[in-house]
């Protein structure tokens, strides 16, 4: 502890700033990394919803957007959606094999039909692994809509197929999503603890740097100097060297970010 405490008292201010938020950063993204990997969760968005129960509804909820997002499922398949301040639904996603498409393997697991109210939405059959998941009962794929962007005036405005649509309409679910949901969607892990650890031996080695700036600059003379004990760093090596702390510190920071979202 003395030599430790000697080590601090030796360290400039700017080296024990650094040093503190190198210590940080490991320890506060080890609890998020740990935390992302033991919560599994569904993509959605530009979001990760995290699912629950709530007596016999299943609850996925996160953020999407900016904006609070929370998908409800009743037992009996009804599905609710909530983005902000909008609601959507609540549609009613029903099992029917006699909805699948003629030349569809697993009829009686893949056939459905999604209502809202006493409109039918959708008619068909749901393959939860295929780029495509809807293909309607006369067998053509059910393509999500797209979106594109203009600007005018400064104003940023959304089209889908030329019309302009509204910003409730933009966050409306879509048919796929909401029979992923009734039916159970797959849920997936974020976080990577074999990256953290990667990350983590990048941390440690700007750490050590930070703490022994002598041993460092000694190494890099290594086979080009005969007596590297009595050499001394310029001021320019020291400025070169101390940008190069706080720049690892900042690309630590960001992929540890990833370590949480990937």
């Amino acid at each position: 502890m003395a030599a430790l405490r000697a080590k601090w008292r030796e360290m400039t201010w700017y080296r024990r700033i650094l040093l503190t938020v190198m210590v940080l950063e490991i320890l506060v993204f080890g609890v998020l990394t740990a935390a992302a990997v033991s919560r599994p969760g569904v993509p959605y968005g530009d979001g990760f919803l995290l699912p629950r129960m709530e007596g016999d509804l299943r609850i996925y909820e996160g953020t999407v957007d900016g904006e609070p997002a929370r998908f409800t499922i009743s037992p009996g398949g009804e599905v609710s959606y909530r983005w902000g301040d909008f609601q959507y639904g609540p549609y009613q996603v029903l099992k029917d094999q006699t909805a699948v498409p003629e030349g569809i393997p697993f009829r009686e697991e893949t056939g459905l039909e999604i209502r809202r109210g006493d409109a039918v939405l959708f008619r068909g059959s749901y393959d939860q692994d295929s780029p495509i998941p809807l293909t309607d009962e006369s067998g053509e794929p059910v393509w999500d809509m797209t979106f594109s962007v203009g600007s005018i005036g400064g104003e940023t405005t959304v089209y889908v197929d030329g019309r302009e649509v509204s910003w409730e309409e933009q966050h409306a679910p879509r048919l796929a999503a909401v029979a992923e949901m009734a039916l159970g969607p797959e849920l997936e892990h974020r976080g990577s603890i074999g990256y953290y650890l990667l990350v983590t031996l990048l941390a440690v080695l700007n750490i050590l740097q930070i703490c022994f700036p002598g041993f460092f600059f000694r190494l890099s003379l290594l086979g080009h100097v005969r007596n590297r004990e009595a050499a001394e760093p310029s001021d320019f090596y020291i400025g070169m060297e101390q940008l190069e702390w706080a720049f690892l510190a900042v690309v630590c920071l960001a992929l540890y970010i990833g370590c949480c979202t990937m």
